[in-house]
């Protein structure tokens, strides 16, 4: 697992997992302890002392939560579910058009949609959900193309979300504490 150096309010430093963060505020209320940013809701570890003594232990439950978190969630991918507020389109997230081409040869143009695939550890691509030409175009098959679109991306999340998480579980048990 990523860890960094970090270095708390009284000197004292630490190697800190990726996915927790340190919370020190000082003044009126204090706060001292570090918050588990994995899943939600966060959680926040309290040094349960005003001086830091408490943080390694802090630190230790927070890691404890982590990994337990990383065993039993699946793994942020990142990936755009919820449609834009600035798409044009009340398409689903990762689908656009209808699009229109004119294919060589033909006389009649077809319209299609096109589906952004996301591929864990690689780039992203871009397929096309056929819905009719000029003469068969309808409502009803723009529909279908829409619901055999979001059908396949989420095929492609599933495998990416499950991808994700078992490499994040074998970055975990690589580096257990």
């Amino acid at each position: 697992m990523e860890r960094r150096r970090v270095k708390i309010f009284n000197g004292m430093e630490f190697d800190v997992p990726r996915h927790i963060v340190r919370i020190d505020i000082i003044g009126p209320k204090t706060t001292h302890g570090w918050q588990v940013r994995y899943g939600k809701p966060w959680k926040f570890f309290s040094d349960r002392s005003s001086n830091g003594t408490g943080a390694q232990q802090a630190l230790n439950n927070a890691i404890t939560e982590l990994n337990h978190r990383i065993d039993t969630l699946p793994a942020p991918t990142g990936i755009r579910q919820q449609i834009s507020t600035n798409k044009s389109s009340n398409l689903p997230s990762g689908i656009s058009g209808p699009f229109q081409r004119l294919r060589k040869g033909r006389n009649t143009p077809s319209h299609y949609l096109q589906v952004t695939l996301p591929i864990h550890g690689g780039k992203s691509k871009n397929t096309q959900v056929y819905i009719g030409s000029d003469n068969t175009l309808t409502e009803e098959r723009i529909q279908q193309a829409v619901l055999k679109s979001v059908e396949l991306r989420k095929e492609y999340i599933a495998k990416f979300q499950e991808s994700a998480t078992e490499l994040k579980r074998e970055k975990m048990r690589s580096t257990l504490i």
